[in-house]
């Protein structure tokens, strides 16, 4: 996801706090007139999912599909050390959760990945820089190197 799906995720989030504000502030109809102010901003439903998925994670809610915390299969849900959530994007972290849920990734490689983005400087992490580590984890052989790496130190190709 790029840049102007964060934005339009974080749109969303802006379009429900009003919306959630109308209501409170006596305004019966400001819920039921969510979906058509989501399709005048020109919310995608990507960017909705985004906006759910950033919701859940600040509630400490489980996913859909019955995702529990704590419990070291595929679908547990891992919860965010404050440092990750510094670190990464919504879109990043949902981008990796769906690689966990849906078995790209088994759990070892998630913490891989994890590590691997946290120790970057910039922040946060976006969902680009995600895909390119988890990729690269995912393709790693059993021995922890990279496709076309050398375990056995640096080789270089005579010019």
């Amino acid at each position: 996801m790029s840049g102007h799906d964060h934005d339009g995720a974080a749109r969303v989030l802006r379009l429900l706090a009003r919306k959630l504000e109308e209501y409170l502030e006596g305004d019966d109809l400001a819920l039921e007139t969510l979906a058509e102010a989501l399709e005048q901003e020109g919310a995608s439903p990507e960017d909705i999912q985004v906006a759910v998925m950033g919701i859940r994670g600040l509630a400490g809610m489980a996913a859909p599909g019955g995702w529990v915390a704590g419990f070291p299969d595929r679908h547990a849900q891992r919860v965010l050390s404050a440092e990750e959530r510094d670190s990464l994007t919504t879109e990043a972290w949902g981008y990796l959760l769906d690689l966990r849920s849906n078995g790209t990734l088994d759990a070892d490689q998630f913490e891989r990945v994890l590590e691997a983005l946290t120790a970057f400087d910039e922040r946060p992490v976006g969902v680009d820089h995600a895909r390119d580590v988890a990729s690269r984890v995912a393709l790693e052989a059993q021995d922890g190197t990279l496709p076309g790496e050398y375990p056995h130190g640096d080789q270089e190709v005579a010019h």
